[in-house]
């Protein structure tokens, strides 16, 4: 999923998750990353509830519309990452 600001600078992507070592996704882990003007600003991996309210939230303050409304690519995460 991808929300972008009204003015276009931020944009925010959610992807779900994949384990590095056994290939396979995992439930109820995604990754935020936020990008500034093309730049990635940070990348934290969030829970589904909190990646549903993240994108309730930014979607009722009226600052941020959404634009893909599909799951992006599994992006892999190392074991450590995920504890």
């Amino acid at each position: 999923m991808q929300i972008v600001s009204n003015c276009g600078q931020i944009v925010i992507d959610y992807y779900p998750t994949k384990s590095w070592l056994t290939n396979k996704l995992i439930p109820d882990l995604n990754l935020k990353v936020v990008s500034n003007g093309g730049k990635t600003q940070y990348k934290v991996l969030m829970n589904d509830y909190a990646t549903g309210n993240d994108i309730l939230d930014k979607n009722d303050s009226g600052l941020f519309n959404i634009t893909d409304n599909t799951k992006g690519y599994p992006q892999f995460v190392n074991n450590s990452e995920v504890n």
